[in-house]
């Protein structure tokens, strides 16, 4: 149960914890001075119970746009070239799914997942998060997956697009 230890080292753990408590009493009191004059936020209402659901709604809609952006730059679009990245693009749902229009009726579709969910309507979904294509003649159920820039662009059907500058006509 119990181990014998060298003297050595023992002299040197009291000397490492000795200096932690000189540094956590050194944190205590800068935290002490920062709160000084610090009061806790106001609930957003007192008792309106529909006010709270609006104030909850507008923060479950926030969290989906932030996911939805954090995915999209660890998966898609990582040095942020179209912005997929950026939260204020893309438009967060209560059900945690957010959406980002890229134009021509087409759209990102972002959905957290069932097991980050956890929730009933979750269950048409896909087990882990996922960006799919949407566009206007689909469902939300019928999305084309989207793993990376070159598959959206190809899903856009952008395979054949002429990148060579449109030809100048010179006046007569």
């Amino acid at each position: 149960m119990f181990r014998l230890i060298r003297t050595t080292t023992w002299t040197a753990t009291q000397r490492r914890l000795l200096d932690t408590e000189g540094e956590l009493e050194k944190a205590v009191t800068i935290l002490a001075a920062q709160a000084a004059g610090w009061e806790p936020p106001q609930p957003p209402v007192d008792g309106d119970l529909t006010a709270v659901l609006r104030h909850v709604d507008a923060g479950v809609r926030d969290e989906a746009e932030m996911h939805a952006a954090d995915y999209a730059e660890k998966h898609l679009d990582s040095e942020n070239t179209l912005g997929l990245a950026l939260a204020e693009r893309w438009t967060g749902f209560p059900d945690g799914s957010a959406v980002h229009y890229l134009g021509a009726g087409r759209w990102l579709h972002y959905h957290p997942g069932r097991t980050k969910l956890r929730t009933s309507r979750a269950h048409f979904f896909a087990e882990s998060e996922r960006i799919g294509l949407l566009d206007s003649h689909s469902s939300s159920r019928d999305l084309d997956p989207v793993a990376s820039l070159p598959v959206l662009l190809e899903l856009l059907g952008g395979h054949y697009i002429d990148y060579r500058a449109p030809g100048v006509v010179q006046p007569a």
